[in-house]
């Protein structure tokens, strides 16, 4: 009976572990669909990664793949049970099997992140662990051996049908628990998570793109990017804007959004451009600082003033009129303006794009910004 007791234990850590899985990824996958901003624990990386090329694999979202895996993992759970068979393999072992897919899958799309997207998903993190956890549960289930049931009389074999439903009973008990939990936990992180950004399709604030902010290319709609110089994704997607605004595909506004909390020197990055702007150099200091990012990104006060200094003088700007600029206080008005207008706008990570006026939340690749405006071209 020990054993047995054993098995039931894992049992029931296979069937948490894959309701904790598939509470993540039906709040991602509300995320995904809906494109209500959510609660990421790992400042902008969730909307990074939601934003890759890597998040609609054939055009689906990637969250609906987990779901459907761990309610698939849940099903076995409670099917290992039973003792026949599913497709010539025992309930235990076909768990074990799908565990391992789940686990070599969250393996890959984590090594995404880390080396490719250069961003975490906090929630994406979450699956990883419950995929992890559910195959050393499935594992330990199948080499958990169990008594077996000596049929002498009808009395046993109706003993042994009462335990086995004794335990399904008790697993659907916690099964239904363990729903209702998740579904208050994503309930709950989804209206924590909103913070009113616009999303994907809906009319934008007036004023995204005043008069005064940078611009470049000439093309007839309008795409807006709220920018973090410090930021990784910003970086990356500032040569695919600013191609497709040379090639006058559209207009590139840009506007500022250091976040201070997580960047120290974005506000030092953000004035450096401003200060540019003064003499008609945005978009070379912007440059500048997006390719020399890891320079200066961990720099003091003092040696990021003298680092951007400098870089002023490699763009043959006058040193002196962008020093003084740098310093001033309207310089600082101007980011500070974005800034409050983007915090009032409800965003709270970067890079944040409009397009013709509505919030884009689609992949930042040439072909998915293109799409997104010729869908609003006239």
């Amino acid at each position: 009976m020990h054993l047995n007791m054993a098995a039931a234990r894992w049992r029931s850590a296979a069937l948490l572990t894959s309701t904790v899985g598939a509470a993540a990824s039906a709040y991602l996958l509300v995320e995904y669909v809906t494109g209500q901003p959510g609660l990421c624990l790992t400042g902008s990386g969730c909307d990074l990664v939601r934003a890759s090329d890597f998040a609609y694999p054939l055009g689906i979202p990637l969250p609906l793949f987990g779901l459907v895996f761990y309610l698939g993992a849940i099903w076995l759970t409670i099917r290992a049970l039973d003792t026949r068979s599913i497709a010539g393999l025992s309930p235990e072992a076909a768990l074990v099997g799908l565990a391992i897919a789940g686990a070599v899958a969250s393996a890959v799309l984590t090594a995404l992140e880390l080396f490719v997207i250069r961003a975490f998903c906090s929630w994406c993190l979450v699956q990883a662990a419950a995929s992890f956890a559910l195959l050393v549960a499935a594992i330990l289930l199948m080499r958990t051996p169990t008594e077996p049931v000596v049929a002498h009389s009808s009395r046993t074999r109706q003993q042994a049908a009462r335990a086995r439903e004794g335990e399904r009973a008790s697993l659907l008990r916690t099964g239904r628990a363990g729903g209702a939990v998740a579904t208050l936990a994503v309930v709950a992180l989804l209206a924590l998570g909103a913070g009113g950004e616009t999303p994907t399709g809906s009319p934008g604030p007036s004023g995204i793109a005043p008069a005064g902010s940078p611009r470049l290319g000439s093309g007839a709609i309008e795409v807006v990017e709220f920018a973090d110089f410090q930021c990784p994704g910003c970086a990356d997607l500032a040569p695919i804007v600013a191609d497709l605004a040379s090639a006058n595909e559209m207009t590139l506004v840009s506007r500022y959004f250091p976040l201070d909390a997580i960047h120290p020197n974005a506000d030092r990055s953000a004035r450096a451009a401003a200060a540019a702007d003064r003499q008609g150099s945005f978009w070379q200091m912007s440059a500048a600082l997006y390719a020399r990012q890891d320079s200066w990104k961990d720099l003091s006060g003092n040696d990021a003033d003298a680092f951007f200094t400098t870089l002023a003088g490699d763009l043959s700007l006058n040193v002196d009129e962008w020093e003084a600029a740098y310093a001033s206080p309207e310089t600082a008005a101007v980011v500070n303006a974005d800034r409050q207008a983007a915090i009032g706008m409800g965003l709270s990570s970067t890079p944040a794009l409009f397009i013709g006026g509505n919030r884009y939340t689609g992949p930042l690749s040439t072909n998915g910004i293109r799409a997104a405006v010729a869908a609003v071209s006239p």
